[in-house]
């Protein structure tokens, strides 16, 4: 879905995946929230081999540290960390050159997917771990409560959205009349007062209670309304547009437009569809009038687009590989070449020359329909080939 968005298109991008819990999760059964539900455990058999060949190919240093991770963890870390990555390195094309975007997680996995979030954004793009502490029962009776969770907070313009003034929490009364004098010599008199609006927020935040009373929906992993404005306000403007590729149950989408923002919503359960026009009545009080789709968009910002199979762009595409097959590396005359895409139009591929390669019979005929890192996988696993690793 996300493949067929355009570029730099989201001011703010919000994003609360899976956390590698090991866990199955589904909303209780009369709930507001029923048939809502997602396995959160993670095996190699389930990740396509093709996101394998993308990011091995793509980003090599990406692929040491999942490769790392499974000497550790086993499969299942390697596993979770190959279906994020494929899905961070979409949104930060996605992602305009002064947006930001938040990552959502917790102690299964935070520091592992802040070396992802540094390898893909880049590690000066990083601003702020943010904590968000809350509280609630339970105990174990040989470790310290795990009551907190982690958002990566990235970056990559010092021309970034941050409203800090929309974000300041109140003081505690006992200091909101606490006057300071400055004694310095270089201001010797000057008396500081408190902001009337509060204090600036650290990047501890504290206060913000789980969803809880009609706004608990019981949907599973469900974050509270306050969190998200605070995330929303601090990062984004009106009008602006806003991302969530894991809505569930739409907090983000109800936070944004209840704060002016525009936004879209992606979920892979059809329970989420209905989530967001049932908050959307209740807690907006109005209709849902936006746009429901589940097929695969089409990018607009590609410019002309010829037929795929034209002739041109087999000729163009011949030159610029200089006759050798995009996947076994072998050179052949023109007539032995099919033009292909490299990301299929299933998936979200265009028929822009961007996306177009040419292969010649038998890689064709392996790649199929699939992208080309399945290809480039298949090809690698077998010794046919020795892909070249990016610097």
């Amino acid at each position: 879905m996300m493949r067929g968005l355009n570029s730099a298109t989201f001011d703010l991008i919000y994003l609360d995946p899976p956390f590698n819990s090991n866990h199955d999760y589904a909303a209780p059964i009369g709930s507001k929230a029923a048939g809502a539900a997602f396995k959160d455990t993670w095996c190699l058999d389930e990740v396509n081999l093709a996101w394998h060949g993308e990011i091995k190919h793509d980003f090599p240093g990406v692929y040491s540290l999942m490769t790392a991770t499974r000497e550790i963890h086993g499969d299942s870390m390697m596993s979770y960390l190959i279906y994020m990555a494929v899905r961070i390195i979409e949104l930060r094309r996605l992602l305009k050159p002064a947006g930001t975007v938040y990552l959502h997680c917790d102690w299964n996995a935070s520091h592992y997917l802040k070396v992802l979030m540094d390898s893909i954004f880049g590690k000066a793009s990083f601003r702020n771990e943010i904590v968000w502490c809350y509280a609630g029962g339970g105990a174990p009776k040989r470790d310290f409560p795990r009551k907190h969770d982690v958002l990566l907070r990235y970056s990559p313009s010092d021309g970034r959205c941050f409203n800090a003034d929309a974000v300041r929490v109140p003081y505690a009364s006992e200091y909101k009349a606490t006057v300071f004098t400055d004694k310095a010599s270089r201001a010797p008199g000057r008396v500081y007062t408190r902001h009337p609006d509060g204090k600036i927020v650290e990047d501890w935040w504290t206060g913000i209670s789980r969803p809880y009373g009609d706004e608990r929906c019981d949907y599973p992993t469900q974050k509270p309304l306050e969190l998200l404005d605070r995330v929303i306000l601090a990062s984004s403007n009106q009008g602006d547009l806003i991302l969530d590729p894991f809505c569930g149950c739409a907090t983000t989408c109800i936070s944004a437009n209840m704060l002016g923002r525009r936004w879209v919503g992606i979920d892979i359960a059809p329970r989420a569809a209905d989530l967001v026009r049932d908050r959307m009545l209740k807690e907006c009080r109005m209709m849902f009038d936006g746009v429901e789709r589940d097929d695969v968009p089409s990018r607009t910002d590609l410019g002309e687009v010829i037929p795929y199979n034209d002739l041109r762009n087999k000729q163009r595409l011949y030159g610029e590989q200089g006759g050798y097959c995009n996947g076994c590396e072998d050179h052949f005359a023109p007539r032995h070449f099919h033009v292909d895409h490299i990301i299929p139009r299933a998936k979200g591929g265009t028929d822009h020359i961007s996306n177009l390669q040419l292969l010649c019979g038998h890689c064709n005929s392996v790649k199929g329909d699939r992208p080309q890192e399945y290809l480039l996988a298949c090809l690698t696993d077998k010794g046919w080939i020795k892909r070249k690793m990016a610097a």
